[in-house]
This record gives C-alpha cells, structure tokens and sequence, in this order.
C-alpha cells in the first residue's frame, strides 16, 4: 500500500536514500541508478532516462554532471 511521505526530495537525498545508489536528476526526481537503462538526448543537453520497465524519467542539465558521474563510477 502506497505510504504518504511528507519529507522534501533535498531532505531525502541528504539524509535516507544511498548516495552511492540514488541521484537527483531533476528538481522533481530522483532515481536509482541501478535501474536506468538508457540514457537518450533530448534538445540543449537535457537527457530521457529511460528505467526498466519502460518508465521514462528527464534529467535537467543543471543535473547531469551529476548522473554522468554516478553511473561512470558505478559501472
């Protein structure tokens, strides 16, 4: 059953999820990079996350320093 969380998405990043498992890839999102798999461009550096499953997530540029980083280390 779906829980109700009332933290901010900073305030999850900072203090519960697993810096070396999830990023912020967008000001509304964070994902877990173990289940992106695709990274596809869109227009002015912004990219389509791609996880399994089909669900499509889009990482802003202020961000992807950040995710390209993450899944450089990570792979």
């Amino acid at each position: 059953r779906p829980r109700l969380i009332t933290k901010s998405l900073a305030t999850l990043e900072r203090e519960v999820l697993d810096p070396a498992r999830f990023v912020r890839v967008h000001r509304s999102a964070i994902v877990n990079t173990a289940k992106i798999v695709a990274v596809e461009p869109l227009f002015h550096g912004d990219v389509s996350l791609v996880l399994d499953g089909g669900t499509r997530v889009d990482c802003s540029r202020r961000y992807r320093d950040r995710l390209e980083e993450r899944l450089y280390f990570t792979t």
